[in-house]
């Protein structure tokens, strides 16, 4: 079942030709606090909003983080199914990862595990074939009990026709939750502070 979110907007900044929408005009690191999730960039030419929120907010190596991300049309704001995407993590200069996707209705999800502290930019690279992105920097901390190396499987895909279809397993349910209840939190707080500022 698709769900579809309005924002609204409260401040935003263009930096490398991308606008993030975040509660501090002179930062784009989402690690700054007042940032709200999911945080929305759009493309060079505003044809795609692409909307990202990762758990937990704060990233520490040796953990496992969930990156979930949705597109909508820049100018309507409708959701945009069925987009073809690279997923792309880069590093001190270095792309650390580059994962192929397709949204499905509900957006999609990727997991990632950092071993190296530091500033950190994901973007979503070839949106729909093209040479459209967007990207997102923040901060990767030192995890100060770290438990060691942690095993990621990204979640399961089957693309045809560049529609994806997510297994119904037990994993991608609580994953449909989790997305739900990140929507739901980051639009409550959001009206939460537009009726303080009101």
């Amino acid at each position: 079942m698709p769900v579809i979110v309005s924002l609204v907007v409260l401040s935003g900044q263009a930096v490398h030709g991308q606008t993030y929408y975040i509660t501090q005009d002179n930062s784009t690191n989402a690690s700054e606090k007042g940032t709200i999730f999911p945080i929305i960039a759009y493309t060079q030419d505003h044809k795609y909003e692409a909307d990202m929120t990762w758990e937990p907010h704060d990233i520490m190596t040796d953990k496992k983080i969930i990156f979930i991300f949705q597109f909508y049309d820049g100018k309507t704001g409708a959701m945009i199914p069925d987009v073809d995407y690279q997923f792309v993590i880069s590093q001190d200069g270095k792309e650390i990862a580059s994962i192929p996707g397709t949204t499905s209705q509900g957006g999609d999800y990727k997991y990632f595990s950092f071993t190296s502290p530091g500033p950190v930019t994901i973007s979503l690279d070839k949106i729909a074939d093209t040479d459209l992105f967007t990207s997102y920097n923040t901060t990767v901390y030192e995890n100060p009990h770290p438990s060691g190396s942690v095993t990621i499987i990204q979640p399961p895909q089957n693309i045809s026709d560049k529609q994806r279809a997510i297994f119904p397993i037990l994993e991608d349910i609580f994953v449909g939750v989790v997305i739900v209840l990140l929507i739901w939190i980051a639009r409550k707080q959001l009206f939460n502070r537009l009726k303080v500022m009101h």
